[in-house]
């Protein structure tokens, strides 16, 4: 998606990824499981880059998820599970 629909698409997580904080609290957390690619905060999603250049532009936490899920070989629900903030996992379990 380019944007030029008027915005981002909706995303079930906003409500805990969205903001620069958040979105960098992310970021950081799922970086933390890739080795080749880095994951940076940009204001409405994120990017996950490798060390060629090559990178994935994710609007939604879902796109993020798939991506660090598929660069990681982590399955989908431990990478979901570890770019969650303490506070929600808490609050939903």
């Amino acid at each position: 998606m380019c944007g030029g629909c008027a915005g981002a698409p909706p995303d079930w997580a906003a409500e805990f990824v969205s903001g620069p904080r958040r979105r960098a609290q992310v970021a950081r957390r799922m970086s933390e499981v890739l080795r080749r690619h880095t994951v940076r905060p940009i204001p409405s999603g994120w990017v996950v880059a490798s060390l060629t250049g090559s990178a994935t532009v994710c609007r939604t936490y879902d796109e993020l998820v798939a991506a660090v899920s598929r660069h990681s070989g982590l399955d989908i629900a431990a990478v979901r599970e570890r770019g969650r903030p303490a506070a929600e996992r808490e609050r939903i379990e």
